[in-house]
């Protein structure tokens, strides 16, 4: 069952693999995809939400600061605000108070007045105030719901006598869990019941008065939009309208005050002062007023209270709630947000399209792509958003940058299994050329096999058998891994690498694991060979002096040298596999190695070289013929050479890169 699975899986991977020189970590499209699913996750249960609700204060605040747009000039507030308590004294009032105020309106005629305050129970005001609606008849009063959603209804001893003089509209809203106010209710529908929103019954209001005008022009008089009458389904509370708040709302001062942008609030007080400014009632004239309380110490005891994009720490009243919402109506301009099919397009886009766009870049390059992107977006939105579209922000970007993270976390686990598949000590600069190069290595996740020409170092510590057996295993640990460290450095600063320990052995190859072909190539490997080999004959000779000072054993070694065709490839089971190099040049290191123990004994250096090796080199150091070697287990006989000079040549010692070896050369 285990193999059938482990090849169903390698059908798989064949089907999805573009090339065959490929491997499915590095398909561009699986970041994308893993990006897509987490960003849809978070968007199904709602993870982006809060940080949308940010970003949809933030673009009030940036239009309010760059392009305000104004109030509706049709709309009027006469606010019961403080200076209205302390003339009448405090809230509720008797209902006569709002008859008089009807009866002072009907000398401008508005064209529209919503009393937004409740009036549930029967008072003994309520004949006056019945009689000022139907002489105004053009009156919209509040029903409502308390926070068990029971309704509140408009007290019979008003609704009873004001029959068909008097509309009514809910005055519900729905704030969001961080207690903005974003959305309204253009319907309550209950069965066959439909209430219109305080808002929507004043705009009917408005268009019948201005329609009753004898000098009406017909051309001049508002409609309502037929989408908002016609399909009140489409504006329930199923399907709420996003608000498009127009600016900040509170007034600045006592008595008639102008926002910054032009919404007009005029103090109760002012317009039934005994002797009222005619200009200021004048201004009433055809306009839609909203009645309602803003004193700062009603609201912060009312249910009425509400935040809105531009009062967030002091709440401002549902009046201006209901002022935005006619606004909207009368200009058409509530904000549409994009349905819930189009944002997961979006964010599916988002995630594939990063990995369109950053599957050729590199870290660095992806991290600036992905930053110049944010105030990209961030500009399309807010452009839209003048346009009356609210897009989505954190969940597009988001998913962008889950997307990079995925290709971050990706590429790291990819480039760490081709690292383990190698298991060999590498330079940096020789690990970021190995990863620039991994589609030319591998085939189906394993290293394809290749022959390439390299120079292959063995190097072996003279009487290891006895000094192991003379130190404790915790000393004699530490010792040889000094060592090794010491003598890897040399290899991988000369562009080498490590192919394994073995025991107390080392064996390296500059020229591998990627083909370098052409002579030139094959000459520099075999002088980076060389340099390395005489950069650790130096670098032992410190580390035997810091040995002694210790009391360690100091090290004696030799070093053999060997170029010729070599395969690389990997090598074990399913259960554990790892880059290796074998081949006969492997043999001949090997036993040039063993030979410097009787053939480097007068030479400056224990190294010795095979011809091929030689012959790369030659014009670059000092060599000394030692004849023809017979080396063990080789029927043919093998010529070597020393290095002959006791100066170290003048050899380049700059770190391998993607693009260069060492060259030496003297000077």
């Amino acid at each position: 069952m285990k193999q059938l699975w482990q090849r169903i899986q390698r059908q798989i991977w064949a089907t999805l693999r573009p090339t065959a020189a490929s491997h499915w970590s590095a398909m561009p499209w699986v970041p994308g995809i893993a990006a897509v699913v987490a960003g849809v996750g978070l968007f199904s249960v709602g993870a982006w939400e809060p940080l949308e609700r940010l970003v949809y204060v933030g673009l009030f605040h940036t239009r309010d600061r760059l392009q305000p747009i104004q109030w509706d000039d049709r709309v009027v507030v006469i606010a019961i605000d403080e200076q209205s308590l302390a003339t009448y004294g405090g809230f509720p009032w008797p209902r006569d108070r709002y008859a008089a105020l009807l009866d002072r309106l009907m000398a401008v005629q508005p064209a529209a007045i919503g009393l937004d305050i409740l009036m549930p129970e029967a008072t003994l005001e309520d004949r006056t105030l019945a009689e000022a609606i139907q002489y105004s008849g053009n009156v919209v009063l509040a029903v409502g719901s308390d926070p068990l959603g029971n309704p509140i209804q408009v007290t019979p001893t008003l609704l009873g006598p004001t029959d068909g003089f008097v509309r009514i509209g809910h005055v519900n809203h729905l704030p969001d869990t961080d207690g903005l106010s974003r959305q309204t209710i253009l319907y309550k529908i209950q069965g066959t019941q439909i209430v219109p929103s305080f808002g929507m019954a004043l705009l009917s209001a408005y268009e019948q008065s201005l329609s009753n005008l004898i000098t009406a022009d017909p051309q001049q008089v508002p409609s309502l939009n037929s989408k908002f009458v016609a399909n009140p389904g489409h504006y329930d509370q199923n399907h709420p309208s996003w608000i498009n708040w127009p600016g900040p709302s509170r007034p600045t001062a006592q008595g008639e005050s102008m926002t910054a942008n032009g919404l007009t609030t005029l103090s109760f007080a002012d317009v039934m002062a005994e002797e009222p400014d005619e200009q200021l009632l004048a201004r009433l004239q055809n306009k839609i007023v909203l009645v309602g309380y803003t004193a700062v110490g009603i609201v912060g005891n009312s249910e009425d209270a509400l935040r809105t994009p531009f009062e967030k720490q002091i709440p401002t009243t549902g009046v201006y709630l209901h002022a935005a919402v006619v606004d909207n109506l009368l200009n058409d301009r509530f904000l549409t947000r994009l349905p819930r099919a189009w944002t997961l397009a979006l964010i599916a886009v988002s995630g594939l399209g990063s990995s369109w766009l950053l599957s050729p870049l590199g870290a660095q390059g992806r991290f600036a792509v992905m930053l110049g992107i944010v105030p990209l977006w961030l500009g399309l939105a807010y452009g839209s958003f003048l346009m009356g579209v609210w897009l989505p922000v954190a969940a597009p970007i988001a998913t962008g940058w889950i997307g990079l993270m995925s290709f971050q976390f990706i590429e790291q686990r990819e480039r760490k299994t081709l690292m383990d598949l190698f298991a060999i000590n590498l330079s940096p600069e020789m690990a970021d050329f190995i990863w620039e190069h991994k589609g030319e290595m591998l085939a189906e996740g394993q290293i394809r096999p290749q022959t390439l020409t390299a120079t292959l170092l063995f190097s072996d510590i003279r009487d290891f058998t006895s000094i192991s057996e003379k130190l404790p295993s915790e000393v004699l640990l530490p010792w040889l891994n000094s060592y090794f460290e010491v003598m890897t450095d040399c290899i991988m600063e000369h562009g080498g690498v490590v192919d394994k320990y073995i025991g107390d052995a080392i064996m390296a190859a500059f020229g591998a694991p990627i083909a370098r072909p052409g002579p030139e190539a094959d000459q520099q490997n075999a002088i980076a060979a060389v340099s390395a080999s005489l950069a650790m004959v130096e670098k032992l000779k410190d580390l035997n002096r810091d040995f002694a000072a210790r009391g360690l054993p100091t090290i004696t070694f030799g070093i053999g040298l060997h170029t010729g065709s070599l395969v690389g490839g990997t090598v074990g089971s399913r259960h554990r596999a790892n880059y290796s190099l074998f081949g006969d040049a492997v043999n001949v290191a090997a036993r040039l190695q063993d030979m410097t123990k009787t053939h480097t004994s007068t030479a400056p250096y224990p190294i010795l070289l095979s011809e091929a090796t030689a012959q790369q080199v030659t014009d670059q150091f000092c060599l000394t013929p030692q004849g023809q070697l017979q080396l063990r287990g080789r029927s043919e006989k093998t010529t070597a050479y020393t290095l002959s000079s006791r100066e170290l040549p003048a050899y380049s010692t700059e770190p391998v890169t993607a693009t260069t070896v060492p060259t030496g050369g003297r000077q």
